[in-house]
């Protein structure tokens, strides 16, 4: 995927033109490469700088991916054209037919503080706008380990929490919205809460594993498979930071110094000192010119 962002943002499009082409190439792709995109979505690529054009199309993308993943299990789903206080995905399916909304999210894997606050779970409840269930997708290194106070919340705001690996085993069992429809009541009827991921992720997947109908065997192996192209995705990862250090070694003093006075945003701040003593002086002059 960030092959293709990268690609977009060097035709330098408008980003909802960009953002078109990628939901275009997403619905486009075949049965082999949209497995890919699902084992290996919602980690942003470290290289991308923060809050960059490529850092928003790769999460804009991940809207689609989760949308496009609802389709292949016989969903009517679309991302949703609007920017705020609304879910990024809607879908409908199912017999009698039922409403989700969704929300795609993708972080870095050098993130360190996962904070309930940033997964909007209460937001995404009211952004259900009518609809039976709500989805919060993400990958599943992007979720708190152990406690976390997210999992409660989630079953208070009945929000069903899963990874894009999730998604890839509903499409490759062929399970349609009306057996999926048990995951989700579940997801708005939880007997307890838990704070707890690992409790979570495991009543999760022996849900998910029935309601598909896998056997222990095939869901451990598929599970396998995931974690295997997640770590391979943190290597690229840690390549890429490796490359990074060896170039700073390279560099020369006046280089380095060059790049911590722009990392630490010097100037600009100096620039915001300097325009505020500026109106500050012109406000004193004016008081004493009043005064005269």
């Amino acid at each position: 995927m960030d092959r293709v962002v990268d690609q977009l943002v060097g035709e330098r499009l408008t980003f909802d033109l960009a953002a078109a082409e990628l939901d275009k190439t997403i619905r486009s792709a075949d049965d082999a490469e949209f497995a890919a995109l699902l084992v290996r979505a919602g980690c942003i690529p470290e290289r991308y700088s923060h809050d960059s054009t490529e850092e928003k199309l790769y999460a804009k993308a991940m809207d689609s991916i989760v949308a496009e993943a609802l389709r292949r299990v016989g969903y009517a789903a679309d991302v949703t054209q609007e920017r705020a206080n609304s879910a990024d995905v809607v879908a409908d399916g199912g017999s009698p037919a039922y409403s989700l909304v969704a929300d795609a999210k993708a972080f870095r894997l050098s993130r360190t503080a996962l904070n309930p606050k940033d997964y909007k779970i209460e937001a995404l409840s009211k952004w259900r706008k009518g609809a039976d269930y709500a989805i919060l997708v993400a990958p599943i290194a992007g979720y708190p380990e152990g406690e976390s106070r997210l999992y409660a919340e989630a079953d208070r705001y009945q929000v069903t929490l899963l990874s894009y690996s999730h998604l890839a085993r509903m499409i490759d069992s062929g399970a349609g919205p009306d057996r999926l429809e048990s995951i989700w009541r579940r997801g708005a009827g939880h007997e307890a809460a838990t704070g707890n991921a690992p409790r979570y992720w495991t009543a999760l997947d022996g849900a998910l594993r029935e309601a598909l109908g896998w056997d222990q065997a095939d869901w451990s192996h598929a599970r396998r498979q995931y974690f295997g192209s997640l770590l391979r995705n943190a290597e690229d990862e840690l390549a890429y930071f490796d490359e990074v250090r060896r170039d700073i070694s390279a560099m020369s003093r006046e280089e380095l110094a060059a790049i911590a006075i722009d990392a630490l945003k010097i100037d600009s701040k100096m620039r915001t000192i300097r325009a505020r003593v500026a109106k500050t002086r012109a406000l004193v002059d004016g008081m004493e010119e009043r005064e005269r």
